[in-house]
């Protein structure tokens, strides 16, 4: 009797720990045309219900248009994959039988198949009745995982606020971190699928000077979680949305959780933007993914490459002197990458920086130099500046075949932006540069010569002209400009600086300059197209000036009209001053009118006067050492962990250590015992087998030590 008592107890506690999930019907549901919902028109899995409306029929796998055709099974099998993933394996939200995801399936609502009036779009992702996650996605987003992956996210980020950050937390409700929920759910699909960490690359490399959160960039913001990956684990991202509190940024959401001041979060995106030179990153194998869309875009689509490289603008060429243009002056924690080509046998290279502190209140910078090896990847890391005033050197190793300088915005005060503030409300750090034994990108002998082939170089000007296109004796292109594809270019155009034109027509007076993108489109009458803007089958004429960091495709603008900041926006012929996207946060409308005076156009950048050249003065000699003096530069060393969690193998990279110095690896438990301890020598890369090493899942702390210290932090899942 005693054993039948047990069992039926055991029975009843199995039950309760795995009793399936119920569905939740929202009130949303009691409204035409949700209210003609029915199981008979709904699919479940474990973790989802799929509902869907009467156009589509009781068999949507069988109807008639493919646009809305979908097989709910497929849609869910997919889904249950994903969600294995990020709730099972990374831990990002609890469905701990008490929790509203262990008692309640996910809402999947199939967008226009309800008539008029339905759910139509798409894809979104949210939550329903502040009780479960749920997603409303068009059938054609369901094809493969690369949407829905991207809105599970936002229906389990709408989940943390419901249970397990309730107290104002979860980036809910508050308008500075409204980007984070796209660019998280971005970073959680290439977890999923790390393949996409390369996609959309050029609109990332076209406004990696914005500030981190600028809405310009908020889908392909993630990067920087990359870097949190790479030294913290994974844990560290989910904790942002766990822990964060109400009305919090998430940099400060991560500077609170570290226990840093702001000079040392600034220290933290210095680490994270010197990555983004080669893509450093090791995590899901982000980095060669990276490396590899960026390359193919080199050869095969390279007007695509539109501000990779910062374009300084040159005060001297006796003294090496530049300055940064405002247009590339990097925002907060946007940064710059600037290569370097050594003049000097022995590649020793040093650079004067001095930055304009009086633009504003939070003026600040953090600097240093990248040596790459032939395969693009990183070879070392030079030293952190942060000095608002200060000179720095580097000397290239034999094996390095690449130095490049980045220089980032760190505000000494950490600002929250509004959704679209609009390009002159925020803060911008502009700098100066002198630079011995070597030109940055642009001044080098061989600027552009992969893209120089078939071609000739133009009698009037001297730049470059591919023997497709048709450039007329009278039209002037410059020294360091291009013309490439079927471009055709007549009458006294002028195409100038480091301006590229690809397949457009340019006629007339028009004049493209600057490190201006032209491609495919018309560009006529006195049109000017200058600094850093891009034109994709745009149709400029009249007296239209196109300037700044304008990014436009298929639009039209007329005579009077300025775009220019950071505005995308569609055709306008109202003259007006365009430097913003449009929202109620500037006070724009499109194609408003409105001039250079209005409230929306004032900077709140403060003018500058360049420095002297007594004050851009080298201290020191910096003068071309011989050769034969060539002394290696000792890199900082780093520890990496990855993947963090591990399931079975942990990989561990010892960077800038000396292969010959004996090193302790001591791994303790969450008890503090230690589990294992060996001593090697330095290997630039060496595993940790946990089944080897009979390691339960569980926190580890791992400790590197030899001339220097290093913990971190490794869990184990299976």
């Amino acid at each position: 009797m005693k054993t039948h008592v047990l069992l039926l107890l055991c029975l009843l506690l199995t039950g309760s720990t795995f009793a399936q999930k119920t569905v939740f019907i929202p009130s949303e549901f009691s409204s035409a045309p949700l209210n003609t919902w029915s199981y008979s028109k709904s699919y479940q899995s474990t973790n989802f219900v799929v509902f869907w409306g009467n156009v589509v029929g009781t068999n949507p796998a069988t109807y008639s248009d493919v646009n809305l055709r979908f097989n709910p099974q497929s849609v869910c099998d997919t889904l249950e994959k994903i969600y294995t993933k990020f709730v099972t394996q990374l831990g990002f939200c609890s469905d701990a039988p008490t929790t509203n995801l262990g008692k309640y399936k996910i809402i999947i609502v199939m967008n226009d198949t309800w008539g008029s009036g339905g759910p139509s779009g798409w894809a979104f992702g949210g939550s329903y009745g502040n009780t479960i996650g749920a997603m409303w996605v068009h059938p054609n987003a369901t094809r493969d995982g690369a949407v829905i992956s991207h809105e599970l996210t936002h229906a389990l980020q709408g989940m943390i606020s419901i249970q397990e950050n309730t107290v104002g937390g979860g980036y809910v409700g508050w308008e500075p971190a409204g980007f984070f929920w796209e660019a998280h759910a971005n970073y959680m699909r290439t977890q999923m699928y790390p393949r996409f960490a390369g996609d959309d690359l050029p609109r990332w490399m076209g406004t990696q000077s914005f500030h981190l959160s600028s809405t310009r960039h908020h889908y392909g913001t993630f990067k920087w979680l990359y870097t949190i990956q790479d030294t913290d684990g994974i844990t560290m991202v989910n904790r942002l949305w766990k822990e964060s509190l109400a009305n919090e940024h998430p940099l400060i959401t991560y500077r609170r959780l570290k226990g840093w001041n702001q000079s040392q979060l600034n220290d933290f995106l210095y680490n994270y933007a010197k990555r983004e030179v080669t893509y450093d990153y090791t995590s899901n194998n982000f980095g060669n993914i990276m490396r590899s869309a960026r390359e193919a875009l080199k050869t095969s689509e390279p007007h695509y490459i539109w501000r990779l490289y910062t374009m300084l603008t040159q005060i001297s060429a006796t003294t090496n002197r530049y300055v940064v243009p405002d247009a590339f002056a990097p925002q907060d924690y946007g940064y710059n990458i600037i290569p370097l080509y050594t003049t000097c046998s022995s590649r020793n290279v040093t650079v004067k920086f001095k930055g304009h502190t009086e633009v504003n209140s939070t003026a600040g910078w953090r600097y240093g130099f990248v040596a790459t090896n032939a395969d693009g990847t990183v070879s070392r890391y030079g030293a952190l500046s942060n000095a608002n005033d200060g000179q720095i050197s580097f000397q290239m190793n034999s094996n390095e075949t690449g130095l490049y300088l980045v220089v980032m915005g760190a505000p000494t005060t950490h600002t929250s932006y509004v959704w679209e503030p609009g390009f002159p409300k925020i803060k911008r750090y502009p700098y100066e540069l002198r630079i011995a034994n070597a030109v940055p990108e642009g001044y080098q002998t061989n600027f552009r010569a992969a893209y120089k082939t078939n071609g000739h170089v133009h009698t009037n000007g001297g730049g470059w002209v591919a023997n497709t296109a048709t450039v007329a004796a009278t039209a002037y292109v410059g020294p360091r400009a291009i013309v490439l594809g079927n471009a055709n270019v007549s009458g006294n155009a002028r195409i100038d600086g480091t301006a590229w034109v690809e397949n457009a027509t340019v006629q007339n007076n028009a004049v493209i300059t600057g490190n201006a993108n032209v491609w495919n489109g018309t560009v006529s009458g006195s049109a000017n197209v200058s600094e850093n803007a891009i034109l994709n089958n745009c149709t400029i004429s009249g007296t239209a000036i196109i300037k700044g960091n304008a990014m436009e495709w298929g639009a039209a603008f007329g005579s009077g009209v300025t775009v220019g900041g950071d505005a995308e926006i569609p055709s306008c012929s109202t003259a007006g001053v365009y430097l913003q996207v449009p929202h109620t946060n500037n006070g724009r409308n499109n194609c408003d009118g409105l001039t250079a005076s209005h409230t929306s156009n004032v900077d709140v950048n403060a003018g500058y006067t360049q420095f002297t050249d007594t004050q851009m003065a080298f201290s020191g000699s910096v003068a071309c050492t011989a050769a034969a003096a060539h002394i290696p530069v000792r890199a900082q060393k780093e520890v990496v962990v990855y993947p963090n969690p591990a399931c079975e193998q942990i990989n561990v990279s010892l960077r800038n250590f000396s292969p010959d110095e004996d090193v302790l690896i001591t791994l303790y438990n969450s008890a503090g015992t230690v589990v294992l301890n060996k001593r090697i020598k330095a290997s630039p890369n060496f595993t940790l087998n946990a089944d080897a090493e009979k390691l339960e899942p569980g926190v580890y702390i791992l400790k590197i030590s030899g001339k220097t210290v290093f913990t971190r932090k490794v869990v184990i899942s299976r």
